[in-house]
């Protein structure tokens, strides 16, 4: 009769920790992997953004992103307007989009935006939406630089001592920020400096047309982050 030959417990634990050892190894790996290629689909996002608001631009007299005037001058389209209103929606013209829309749009208040009714997901297009960005409030991920509104600025004109390679257009916001600007003031509390990693930061669409992956300190410069002047 042949003998069996059956494994000793020593064995039996240096191989449980050998496979140990190589999960510790691929599990990061993995990770990152992930996170990369969730960062370079984001990236895909803020070119097509990018594509699309230079349409807008050759459209409407070089306006970067839809304005409008009020009170305070020249403004974004954002929570101050109900969902079909809003940027997404002026520059996408989504057609699956209710249209007209099942709320009453005169009785939009700014300050019940969170309203079950004024879901802005049906007028908001997936390419606003990062991967690595699992539940982002108001259905986008992202936030254009409200500065170049407030300034005036249009494709082709001079800025003042920035190149437009230098400039945002727009960033990744925090998940749970309803904004879709970056006003004056509130980088720090809008503006996600971190989400694709300690090692990578997030991702960026410049007013050259480039989008570009920048850790926070390479993403802002002086007090106010993103704030341009016209000549």
């Amino acid at each position: 009769m042949k003998r069996r030959h059956a494994f000793s417990l020593l064995e039996l634990l240096i191989a449980i920790a050998i496979i140990a050892i190589l999960i510790g190894i691929l599990v990061p790996t993995i990770t990152g992997i992930r996170r990369r290629s969730k960062s370079i689909a984001c990236q895909a996002n803020l070119r097509t953004i990018g594509q699309m608001l230079v349409i807008y631009q050759n459209n409407n007299r070089g306006w970067i992103y839809p304005v409008m005037n009020d009170a305070f001058g020249v403004i974004g389209l954002g929570l101050n307007v109900p969902p079909h209103e809003r940027w997404p929606m002026k520059v996408f013209k989504i057609e699956s989009a209710p249209m007209p829309p099942t709320y009453n749009s005169a009785a939009y208040d700014m300050a019940d935006d969170d309203a079950p009714q004024y879901d802005p997901a049906p007028y908001t297009p997936p390419v606003l939406t990062c991967p690595a960005d699992e539940n982002p409030s108001m259905a986008h991920s992202y936030v254009l630089n409200n500065h170049l509104a407030d300034e005036g600025i249009r494709a082709g004109k001079t800025i003042r001592g920035v190149s437009s390679s230098d400039i945002v257009v727009a960033g990744e916001k925090f998940g749970n920020q309803r904004d879709y600007y970056m006003e004056y003031g509130d980088y720090d509390r809008v503006v996600d400096p971190l989400r694709h990693g300690s090692g990578a930061g997030s991702n960026y669409l410049y007013l050259d047309g480039r989008v570009a992956t920048r850790l926070p300190n390479d993403a802002r410069a002086g007090i106010d982050p993103w704030e341009v002047s016209a000549k």
